[in-house]
């Protein structure tokens, strides 16, 4: 009879947490202050390298008021992340609370079959009860939601691979030698779903020859750079030299071309060298 007790008595509250805390972790595990903290830094960091063209086109009420809007998002989400927080802790300590106060009634009740020692030994373990498990389910708790971090890197995984590194034809060994670059209904966009960049790009530039592409931020000069790299897989025909980029290793592609990079920073030293 007092072995049912004490089982009836422990898996009541246990059972109880358990439950409680799948449907109160449950925001915490995809917390949404994690995803709404990306759009605020990168629009302060894109609004700042473009705010010679912000302040050129007077966009400078429209950039903040997009940025109050991720801000707004961001402290909505966080907000409701720390009020879920303690609202568990406060659903931790009133189950804890009322499993006391179970046990000490059931002492009572049971009086005639428990001796006092019994009886202190079961409010003993019980007042350790409630100060053990609910840290054990926070900490746990922490451990599932900090678990997010790995989930986005096996997400990684799931990415689609680039072409092959290298394919049976191979480039002479002199290309490309004069530099004609030829652009056939090129669009290039960072992603299968998300917007284009470049649109039915046509254009060819001559060989051996200096081309400047001047643009506001975000116009795609960078990415244009970017498909003749095939860096994502461009749609279209690009030619360099009469030979089809797509036709050709990502190995010998990259490899035969080079690119200077945009830094903003100027070494103490020579033009050239910066």
């Amino acid at each position: 009879m007092r072995k049912w007790w004490v089982c009836a008595i422990t898996t009541t509250p246990l059972s109880s947490l358990c439950s409680n805390r799948q449907c109160v972790l449950r925001p915490l595990l995809e917390p949404p202050a994690k995803e709404a903290r990306s759009p605020v830094f990168s629009h302060l960091a894109s609004s700042l390298q473009g705010r010679w063209t912000i302040r050129a086109f007077k966009a400078q009420q429209r950039f903040q008021e997009l940025f109050d809007a991720h801000q707004d998002l961001h402290s909505e989400a966080w907000s409701l992340f720390l009020t879920t927080s303690q609202w568990f802790a406060l659903c931790l300590d009133a189950i804890c609370a009322v499993f006391v106060i179970g046990v000490a009634f059931g002492s009572l009740f049971l009086a005639e079959t428990l001796n006092v020692g019994q009886v202190g030994l079961v409010l003993s373990l019980t007042l350790t009860f409630m100060v053990m498990v609910p840290r054990c389910v926070r900490q746990s708790a922490e451990a599932e939601t900090m678990m997010i971090s790995v989930e986005r890197v096996t997400e990684y995984r799931d990415l689609g691979k680039e072409a092959l590194w290298r394919y049976r034809y191979r480039p002479p060994p002199s290309w490309p030698h004069e530099g004609l670059i030829i652009l056939r209904d090129v669009s290039f966009g960072y992603s299968s779903d998300g917007p284009l960049v470049l649109k039915d790009l046509i254009s060819s530039i001559p060989p051996r020859s200096k081309v400047g592409i001047v643009g506001r931020t975000g116009a795609g000069k960078s990415s244009l750079v970017s498909a003749l790299f095939r860096l994502p897989e461009p749609n279209g025909i690009i030619q360099i030299d009469g030979i089809w980029t797509r036709n050709i290793g990502l190995y010998y592609l990259r490899k035969n071309m080079s690119v200077v990079p945009q830094v903003g920073i100027a070494e103490h030293s020579l033009v050239v060298f910066s």
